[in-house]
């Protein structure tokens, strides 16, 4: 009796074992197959996109006083929506990687130019103003465009140190909160794909 009970057991654990590993090698094939479809670290990239979504999707955003920093002009957000006109916005930062900004800046000019959407693009930058100047005159690309001295926006997302996108209609309301990687251009491409079409 204890010979069949002691052979049970061993049958269970070896089955648990072998489901373990099974379902171990099923996650590894799953990444590798993203990961070869999309490059890089993808399926990390997309979890920590599916967090910042759901942390930052459909909050409202306060209306503030923006400073432009072609002509010195302030305007309210709020007078940036009207009608039917929606924003993509690019938020950059000077306690973010400069690198990182700069890419994210021209990434943003690249797909607004590339599609007409009828988005206008706003450059939201969290810089003290000599040095919100100095990084746009780094970036020519950037000229024509709307540049603002911006100050917090009320965003979870605004705690991290990377720069991001979102969009902004007159509903006050962020939508389609993404963080643009140098390294994996073809995830901000599949973005904008989709918001694109959104907006259309």
């Amino acid at each position: 009796m204890k010979r069949r009970i002691y052979w049970i057991i061993s049958c269970a654990l070896l089955l648990m074992f072998n489901v373990v590993l099974l379902a171990e090698r099923t996650d590894e094939v799953v990444a590798e197959n993203v990961d070869s479809n999309i490059g890089g670290s993808a399926s990390y990239s997309y979890q920590s996109s599916f967090i910042d979504l759901l942390e930052n999707d459909g909050l409202p955003i306060q209306d503030m006083a923006l400073l432009d920093i072609t002509d010195n002009s302030v305007k309210a957000l709020s007078e940036l929506l009207v009608d039917d006109s929606v924003l993509f916005v690019c938020r950059v930062s000077q306690f973010q990687c400069q690198d990182c900004a700069g890419y994210a800046l021209e990434k943003a000019i690249e797909l607004i130019e590339k599609d007409s959407t009828g988005m206008k693009l706003l450059v939201a930058g969290e810089y003290e103003y000599r040095s919100l100047k100095i990084f746009v005159d780094e970036h020519p690309n950037v000229k024509g465009y709307a540049v603002y001295q911006v100050p917090i926006i009320d965003l979870p997302i605004e705690n991290r140190t990377y720069p991001y996108y979102f969009t902004l209609s007159k509903d006050m309301v962020a939508h389609d909160v993404f963080v643009p990687e140098a390294d994996s251009p073809v995830r901000t491409e599949i973005y904008w794909n989709y918001i694109s079409r959104k907006w259309r």
